[in-house]
């Protein structure tokens, strides 16, 4: 037989020992003799490091210790335990500091990460985290880099549900994932899909428009034309937009309501044709970090057109309608307020056009398509989500037709998710994928909520889907993508239309033309003035994180910016599935080594020095000290 490992000869030694000190009294004093004779023996054995001699006195020893040392129920729990506290500790340790994997849960930074992605987060990226505090030993802003993705804690965040319990023991908040998109100092202005900005010493910051990582990433300003609850007997409400104020809407005593924004100093009355003329400070809500650029949009049948007798006649025909929801203002149209609980429910509204879709303009959206992941069964499909919030009822869309299972759609492919979130391309003869106007209506109007509340609306109330259309550089996008051209003859026609109605509006009935207001660019450069008087300012110790995929993500738009010392790290690697997004993620790439990591590698490196040191030393050292040799005894 072989001979046992130096290693288990002295794992036997110590666990016989170690019962003998609680128990040896108890034994007959030939049999306890024996016993410490062999013990004594075998510790000088380890000593010389006779491993041959070692494994000879260990195996009589391994057969008292089966016979004699045996652990109470009590003894293997306690020891249990104080194991499991042990690599608790050190497993919080390792997950709140060096690195920790992470598991996406929701849609918001598609196609990025997807829904059941597997990464490893770095938490060292920034500085030293304080375990299961939000706070940080060491902080370096500089770490933090613009269009690259950053993990956060929701503690102290208002607006978000972030309780939770690390290993289902300790109190902890939940981490979210986002890009980051604007450091203090910043002044940021959407356009385009894109963002404009410059920081605090007045450059621009050209990486959020022409890194490669950016391409594929829509950036708009808001989610929808939010509303906010006035509670009973309150006769104000202030609107914020990234958790800065914005507007403020007051109801008189006459029932009417005063709207006011807010132009970086006071508060001033909003005035909702300021878009019609140049001007210079913010004057209207739709001012504010270029609103004004972006419409929500959705997509009308001639039926659901002519039901909403607001929208007026359409001129010319068209396979389906786009309705564009645009120029939000805090004054005209008036503010729809409703009763809600014990209050009321105050939404900015913004005006209505429509826009005549051809074939083309659809097919084009077809291939530009995206969704939520949703699940079909039996023909009826919801939203996909792990914890189970979307069930499916009365307003599920239908798609007869189509296989049981889980779909997606990015940039007009259809996948099939399957166990553990691997994906396999849907056929192209799949009923999905049909370019006729019903399966195109409810792919756009419905592909993020999968609710057909979306897909039918006969008046001008909300809800809208969370669709966006905005002008860059004359070209119409919608989807992330150029779906009508400037030199379109459907589009001149738009913006003669849209001038007409401008034209013709009264102070009774206002309108304001949706149209291209350009880039924030004169004379070929970037203007700084612009930006700063209507963009968005980064305060110190924030951080602007938006998340890649704008039409799902609870993000900046809706809580606020991100607190410094919210920042936890950085997302690493994707391990899991194969696919587009297995390996690094699609951002600027951080630093293989920085002062964070090297302190902490520097620190295990050194505690793992002075273990094997101290493991050295220690087996060096006899075991069976409180034994003294028979010849030594009286």
């Amino acid at each position: 037989m072989r001979p046992y490992s130096l290693r288990k000869s002295r794992h036997i030694l110590k666990g016989v020992y170690t019962w003998y000190k609680k128990r040896g009294q108890t034994l007959a004093p030939d049999l306890k003799g024996r016993v410490e004779q062999e013990m004594l023996a075998l510790d000088q054995a380890l000593l010389s490091r006779d491993r041959a001699r070692a494994s000879e006195l260990a195996k009589p020893l391994e057969t008292f210790a089966s016979t004699h040392c045996k652990k109470s129920f009590f003894e293997y729990g306690w020891e249990l335990c104080l194991a499991l506290a042990f690599a608790l500790v050190i497993a919080v340790v390792i997950r709140q500091m060096c690195f920790e994997p992470y598991e996406i849960p929701t849609g918001s930074m598609r196609p990025t990460f997807r829904e059941e992605d597997r990464l490893i987060v770095s938490k060292t990226s920034f500085g030293l985290n304080v375990p299961l505090e939000t706070t940080h030993f060491y902080f370096d802003p500089l770490l933090v880099q613009r269009t690259s993705i950053f993990i956060f804690s929701g503690d102290r965040i208002p607006g978000l549900n972030a309780k939770t319990h690390y290993f289902g023991l300790f109190p902890y908040t939940k981490r979210y994932i986002k890009r980051c998109m604007g450091k203090p100092g910043d002044a940021i202005y959407f356009y385009g899909g894109k963002i404009y900005a410059v920081d605090q010493e007045g450059t621009e910051l050209t990486e959020f428009r022409h890194s490669p990582w950016m391409e594929t990433v829509e950036s708009v300003p808001f989610l929808s034309f939010n509303g906010e609850i006035v509670p009973s007997g309150e006769r104000a409400v202030v609107f914020n937009q990234m958790d800065q104020p914005a507007g403020k809407l007051t109801l008189l005593p006459t029932g009417k309501i005063k709207g006011e924004v807010f132009n970086g100093t006071s508060f001033v009355t909003d005035n909702p044709l300021a878009q019609t003329k140049p001007h210079t400070t913010i004057e209207t809500y739709s001012d504010i970090m270029g609103i004004r650029n972006y419409a929500m949009a959705q997509l009308l049948t001639k039926e659901q057109l002519l039901a909403r007798k607001e929208l007026g006649e359409m001129k010319e025909e068209g396979v389906l309608y786009l309705l564009l929801h645009h120029t939000p203002s805090l004054s005209a149209p008036t503010p729809l307020i409703e009763p809600q609980g014990r209050g009321s429910r105050v939404t900015v509204l913004g005006y209505n056009t429509v826009l005549p879709l051809q074939q083309p303009h659809l097919d084009a959206l077809m291939n530009a398509m995206y969704t939520a992941r949703f699940v079909v069964s039996d023909g009826l499909a919801k939203r996909y989500d792990v914890s189970e919030q979307y069930q499916f009822g009365p307003y599920s869309p239908r798609f007869p037709n189509v296989p049981n299972g889980t779909y997606e759609f990015y940039f007009g492919k259809a996948t099939q998710i399957h166990f553990s979130g691997v994906s396999t391309d849907v056929p192209l003869d799949s009923p999905l994928y049909a370019k006729t106007a019903e399966n195109i209506q409810k792919l756009y109007n419905c592909g993020i909520e999968f609710n057909l509340a979306y897909n039918a609306q006969t008046n001008s109330v909300t809800p809208l889907p969370h669709r966006y259309a905005y002008f860059r550089e004359g070209d119409l996008y919608l989807l992330g993508a150029k779906i009508i051209d400037k030199n379109d003859p459907v589009l001149i026609a738009f913006h003669q239309q849209e001038a007409e109605k401008e034209k013709s509006a009264t102070p009774l009935n206002p309108y304001v033309a949706f149209k291209d207001y350009g880039p924030p660019v004169k004379e070929g450069k970037i203007d700084t003035a612009f930006i700063r008087t209507f963009g968005l300012t980064i305060p110190k110790q924030h951080y602007l994180a938006l998340g890649d995929n704008h039409a799902m993500s609870g993000d900046s738009r809706v809580y606020g910016l991100i607190p410094e010392d919210n920042l936890q790290g950085a997302p690493w690697i994707t391990f899991w599935p194969p696919g587009e997004s297995f390996g690094y993620p699609s951002q600027k790439p951080y630093p293989f080594m920085n002062l964070p990591r090297a302190i902490v590698w520097s620190l295990a490196t050194l505690v793992g020095l002075i273990c094997w040191i101290y493991i050295r030393w220690r087996n060096k050292q006899p075991i069976c000290k409180a034994i003294r040799p028979v010849s030594n005894r009286p």
